[in-house]
Order: C-alpha cells, then structure tokens, then sequence
C-alpha cells in the first residue's frame, strides 16, 4: 500500500512527513544498491533514466552533505558516477566538498565522467542560457578550471570534447556505455545552438580514480 496514496494532503506537505517519506526512499535505494553490481550511480539525475544505472537527485542524495552519501554507500564502493549539468549550480566550495566524496565512493580504478557548461564557447546564444546567474548556475567551468578542480580532489582527467581558449573546438571518442551525456557534440540537435555542425556543446570529462 502507497501511505502517499492514501494519506491527506494537508499530511503529505508536512515536515514529519516528508522527512518519513525520504528515509523510506533512502533506507529502499540502500537495498538495492547493497545488490548491485556493478553499482552505477548518476548524480541530480532529475526526470532522466538510463538502464543499469541508479538515478539520485538532490531529495535522495545532496551531494554537498556527507551525511547523505554515507547514508547510502560505502567507501570506495561505487564502479561508475555519472553527472551532466550538476556541478555548475554549486558554489566552488560546494564543488570541493563534492568531488571529494565522489573521489572517496568510488572503487580505486572507478570513473566519473562528468559534463558542464563551457566557459570557452562564447556566441551570444549559448553564454546565455549557461553563464551565471542564469538556471541557478554559479560558476561557468572551462575545460582548464574543471580538470584542475578535479585533479585537486586526486583524479587522473581525461577531456573528451571541450573548446580552448582560442574558441576551437576539441573531441575524442568516448563510448556512451560509460555514461551518456545528452549535451554533447555527439548527441544534441537543439537547434537554436547550432554552430556550424556543432548543437550545445558541453565541456566531458572523464575522471578516473588512480
């Protein structure tokens, strides 16, 4: 039976309530995730699902609060992470505290391939759907700045598209097994973006756990 089904409105907006709601969810996921292998996670997932992955969103896991990721895994526990469009809605000490705790839950050898807007790619249309403060976006991330900010949590970075610093745009083959990323060179058709043969465009790093 769904107590969220059959309990009163007035009930389900309440604080006790909603706090119920989400260890039921937190203590549901922490089950499953004990039985999977691998274990695949994707981070401020929203409304996207992708098979074989384990979707999270802020309700679930705030990726800025230990607390949250040890309430759902343990360290050096998760083969893949995934995160497209997340990290730029965190502040830079935000981001710190997360890739942190990405670096500390995955496996040794683990990836996390994660994509952001790019700060490089500068046509009207896109600087203004992705820089700050537009979307609740606070920093807006080059290719430099993320692998450094990753490199500093202790990854080994691989950049898989990405423009420079002189506008020219850079990809290598990635498989999207891995991790889709929507917002890609490979896959986005928003047409509004559309420069030369390119759509939106986002800076993909792969990031691997030595």
């Amino acid at each position: 039976m769904s107590l969220t089904k059959y309990a009163p409105k007035s009930l389900r907006q309440s604080s006790l309530y909603k706090q119920l709601s989400r260890k039921r969810r937190v203590w549901t996921l922490r089950k499953q995730i004990n039985a999977a292998s691998p274990l695949k996670v994707v981070l401020g997932a929203g409304p996207t699902t992708f098979p074989g992955w384990f979707q999270t969103d802020k309700e679930l896991l705030d990726v800025t609060l230990p607390g949250d990721w040890s309430a759902l895994f343990e360290p050096n526990s998760i083969d893949s992470l995934l995160s497209e469009h997340m990290l730029e809605h965190l502040t830079d000490a935000e981001a710190r505290v997360t890739l942190a705790a990405c670096y500390r839950y995955l496996k040794p050898g683990g990836l996390f391939r994660i994509a952001v807007p790019d700060g490089n790619r500068r046509d009207a249309a896109y600087v203004a759907e992705a820089a700050p403060p537009n979307d609740g976006h606070k920093v807006f991330y080059t290719v430099d700045t993320l692998t450094a900010a990753l490199q500093r949590a202790g990854f080994e970075t691989t950049a898989l598209e990405y423009f420079d610093a002189n506008e020219n745009f850079h990809a290598i083959q990635w498989d999207e097994k891995d991790g889709f990323i929507q917002r890609s060179a490979r896959f986005d058709k928003q047409q509004e973006f559309r420069r030369g043969d390119l759509f939106y465009t986002s800076v993909i790093v792969d990031a691997r756990k030595s």
